[in-house]
């Protein structure tokens, strides 16, 4: 990492375009995708069974490709490479609908849905095997190098607010589409054959304009600069994030993952669900409507990030951890509370939505500044275990143990499908309870770390 190098225009693009259409293709696979699958199913857990395999099959990726981008001073043809594909199997998920997938089985509707959950399970995967390779692999490892302390606090907040763009955008697709519609009964092949129809169109055109920023990265990514890891052999590399000496060299950067990990098991508890959840809330969906909603607390909570990344650096980072933290403690309480309160529920989420983006821009941020230069393409494995995989489980399968049942009969089981509800945010609460340890903990360490080397400055 080049301290004194500025960004400049090539680079904002290329960080701005690769970042946004990333978290597009993840909105999708992470959120919107619960909802495809939710039509079709009428089932939560098949979102959770998507949900931890793509934690697993992330983590993984990560774990080879990181060290392999070490190891071999690449960045940019994972990047650009794995965009390209990854648009492909956005466009996958179109083809797994409940009538291709009940045609397959001989036109049983039971079989059919089975096959639902368990092939978007298995295109999920795929699809997160060069999501990860491209994003969480290498574009992560390459902000880490193209970044330093003075940019990364503005660059960490517009990635962070990225994901509400890339909802906004989304959503206003799905909404010209005439997506996600109203629920229907997702056992009747008639309503779920009309539904399927603009999904197709849905993710045909996300998938191909997932594949032409990739193609467009080969063209808009500089050369890499960063030197090849001759030093460490390909294996030992991969696990040094593991290796206890690593972590004794390092003792904030872990801190700062298990601060992230608890934090994220917060955000995971609600949202591969909240989509579904609101979209069930009747009151608001007379009032307000489900994308009226959304575009109020995704529009506020983004404006809310962008002000805080921008001056996080003058504000300091754990004076706005703590806060950001509470606010989305208050905003899961919230949603606890209203019910299907139109106005409740705005400003539930949009308390929720600004703490979890706040709390995310100053944990990325703090872990890039604390990511030792050498082994940034290793380490990212190490952060996909503490802030992807373990988050994405726990958090999932946390809230799946207080979903009730709907009235929906799932003709492959017999038995009543299971529904989100505002329970998940129990589980958040206390989630956010438990990242203050930590997160105390992480302030403290910090603080003497800036002082030794206060003094140490003064020394010299």
């Amino acid at each position: 990492m080049n301290k004194e190098r500025k960004l400049g225009s090539r680079r904002w693009a290329a960080i701005i375009l690769i970042g946004l259409f990333g978290q597009i293709a993840w909105a999708i696979e992470n959120n919107y995708i619960n909802l495809w699958v939710f039509s079709q199913s009428h089932d939560a857990a098949h979102i959770t069974w998507m949900t931890m395999a793509s934690a697993v099959v992330a983590t993984l990726t990560t774990f080879f490709i990181g060290a392999l981008s070490d190891k071999l001073g690449k960045r940019k043809v994972f990047i650009a490479a794995g965009y390209t594909i990854w648009g492909l199997t956005v466009f996958a998920f179109g083809l797994m609908s409940l009538t291709n997938m009940a045609s397959l089985a001989g036109g049983d509707i039971a079989k059919g849905i089975i096959l639902v959950g368990v092939m978007n399970v298995v295109v999920d995967c795929v699809m997160t095997l060069f999501g990860s390779t491209a994003n969480d692999a290498a574009f992560n490892a390459y902000v880490t190098d193209e970044t330093n302390e003075k940019n990364r606090p503005v660059v960490e907040s517009v990635l962070s607010v990225m994901p509400l763009f890339a909802m906004a955008i989304m959503l206003g697709v799905g909404l010209i589409l005439g997506i996600p519609g109203e629920q229907g009964d997702m056992t009747n092949e008639t309503w779920a054959n009309k539904i399927a129809g603009p999904w197709f169109i849905f993710f045909l055109i996300f998938g191909i304009a997932t594949t032409a920023v990739g193609i467009l990265s080969f063209f808009l990514l500089p050369k890499d600069h960063i030197q090849p890891n001759r030093e460490d052999h390909y294996f030992k590399h991969m696990v040094k994030g593991f290796a206890p000496k690593t972590v004794k060299s390092n003792p904030l950067f872990y801190i700062a993952l298990l601060t992230f990990m608890l934090f994220n098991i917060a955000v995971d508890s609600f949202m591969p669900y909240i989509l579904v959840y609101v979209q069930g809330l009747k009151e608001l969906n007379a009032s307000l409507g489900f994308m009226g909603a959304m575009a109020i607390i995704f529009g506020v909570a983004a404006a809310a990030v962008l002000v805080i990344g921008a001056n996080l650096k003058k504000l300091g980072a754990m004076r706005v951890l703590f806060p950001s933290i509470g606010v989305m403690f208050l905003g899961a309480l919230a949603f606890f509370l209203v019910g299907d309160s139109a106005l409740g529920v705005v400003l539930a989420g949009i308390a929720l939505m600004s703490g979890y983006l706040c709390g995310t821009t100053v944990l990325g941020a703090k872990i890039r500044d604390l990511t030792p230069e050498e082994d940034v393409g290793a380490l990212q494995s190490v952060r996909m275990v503490f802030v992807v995989m373990i988050p994405m489980i726990a958090g999932s399968n946390l809230s799946l143990l207080f979903f009730g049942t709907s009235d929906v009969i799932d003709p492959s089981t017999g038995s009543k499908t299971r529904t989100p509800n505002k329970w998940m945010f129990l589980v958040t609460m206390i989630a956010c309870a438990l990242t203050l340890i930590p997160a105390i903990w992480l302030a403290i360490a910090d603080k003497k770390t800036n002082k030794l080397a206060s003094v140490h400055t003064d020394e010299k």
